[in-house]
């Protein structure tokens, strides 16, 4: 426990320099230091130059107060402090008559988010309704909107991500519904883990975005949407490119060996293979099943990592069969060094299939990568530039959203019966 906090406790302190009215019966007597170390507003509040000059007779007799501010509300949002003269001898002459009138029957909400960030700047965890995801999500934001109008989101930023990360696969859910709506929230309370999050679905699923939904992002953080959307749409032609042109060590030959048309006849059945396969490959490119695909070439890198029976199956096997009919021990041995060259190629596609997301993929699959490798350096915080003012009134739909949007979340989890069917259709083979 620090000195300013030794002498009583928290909201109330027997040393406190400001007394702080969020209504006639919400006082809080706190310390000008600790405010103006935690906040600009406060900073700018509780300058030294408009500190009340005590008497002498009030310091003897214990006074401390030097500041007295009051909370104005006015319709939606978090409101504004407003200064009030103290007098020499620590009173003020304000009275309580402009004060905020509670009925006793509905409390509004503003007052618990300033009393958790005082707490945030007296290291106490903010008390939030952990209930659901949606009661939470309330608090955390309502709580953003106080602290971004205190200039004091790092005091809570912290607070705030361990309350909706404490919910965990509900929340990855809520994210994956609308990234575009959590985008924002991410950015203000500056959440890395949930703001990677965002990204990683966002640049995903960028392909499927309208112009009219890409609108709808910050500025900063379209950009970086757009550019690593960019450089993994040229990791995946990359890699498209090896695939077309891997031959397998068993039909490459060294100019030092003694080469002739048997040496090459050995290996007829795998050359039909290279040739089958890249038949598949290149119809299912100009049918833009690849990176071009809306999906982001999704099912299409999905079947390559699988393997097996992913594609070119039984079927189209005993389709490319009956334009070149084989003896059963052909055909098998045909099928058998296909599964070996599928084998070969998985690796080429590995990093494009793996989930970076938190979201639990397996459980919950969904129609787009989730391989983006987000690093520090991407949070748009770090090295901030200036983003374009949103207003209140879109910001206060898009918190509506995530609410509704959690609320959802949680009915799903509550009727787990019923499975996920984003990703349920077959894969298909592609024509061979």
């Amino acid at each position: 426990m620090t000195s300013e906090e030794s002498q009583s406790q928290f909201p109330k302190f027997a040393d406190a320099d400001v007394l702080i009215y969020l209504s006639a019966g919400r006082v809080y007597a706190l310390h000008a230091g600790v405010l103006r170390r935690n906040s600009t507003k406060f900073a700018e509040l509780l300058h030294d130059s408009k500190r009340a000059p005590l008497t002498t007779k009030a310091k003897k007799d214990g006074v401390t107060i030097r500041f007295r501010l009051d909370l104005i509300l006015a319709g939606v949002g978090p409101g504004k402090l407003i200064a009030k003269p103290v007098e020499a001898n620590g009173r003020s002459s304000a009275g309580a008559t402009a004060l905020n009138i509670e009925n006793g029957k509905v409390v509004n909400a503003v007052y618990k988010h300033y009393d958790n960030i005082f707490r945030a700047y007296y290291n106490k965890t903010p008390d939030m309704d952990d209930t659901n995801i949606a009661t939470v999500l309330n608090d955390c934001m309502g709580l953003v909107d106080v602290a971004e109008a205190l200039g004091s989101i790092a005091c809570i930023s912290e607070s705030v991500d361990i309350a909706l990360l404490r919910h965990g696969q509900i929340l990855f859910r809520s994210i994956a519904t609308n990234p575009i709506a959590w985008s924002d929230l991410a950015c203000r309370v500056r959440s890395p883990s949930i703001f990677k999050e965002v990204l990683i679905h966002l640049v995903g699923d960028w392909d499927r975005l309208t112009e009219e939904q890409r609108a709808t992002i910050r500025t900063d953080v379209r950009e970086l949407c757009k550019t690593k959307h960019e450089q993994l749409k040229l990791t995946k032609m990359a890699i498209e490119v090896r695939i077309l042109g891997h031959y397998p060590t068993s039909v490459q030959r060294s100019v030092e060996q003694a080469v002739g048309r048997m040496s090459y006849q050995n290996n007829i059945y795998m050359w039909m293979v290279i040739s089958l396969f890249r038949h598949w490959f290149s119809q299912s490119m100009a049918e833009q099943r690849n990176l071009m695909s809306k999906d982001g070439g999704a099912l299409f890198y999905r079947q390559l990592a699988a393997g097996g029976q992913a594609y070119l199956d039984r079927k189209a096997m005993e389709g490319f069969h009956q334009y070149f009919p084989m003896s059963a021990k052909g055909a098998a041995v045909f099928t058998n060094h296909m599964t070996k060259y599928k084998d070969e190629l998985r690796h080429f596609v590995a990093d494009l299939v793996v989930n970076h997301a938190q979201l639990d993929t397996d459980k919950h699959p969904l129609p787009y990568l989730t391989c983006l490798q987000v690093d520090r350096e991407d949070l748009p915080w770090i090295n901030a530039k200036p983003v374009e003012e949103i207003s209140c009134e879109k910001r206060y739909r898009r918190d509506r959203l995530l609410k509704q949007l959690a609320v959802a979340e949680d009915d799903n989890e509550q009727n787990q019966g019923n499975a996920d069917t984003e990703m349920s259709g077959g894969l298909g083979s592609g024509g061979a």
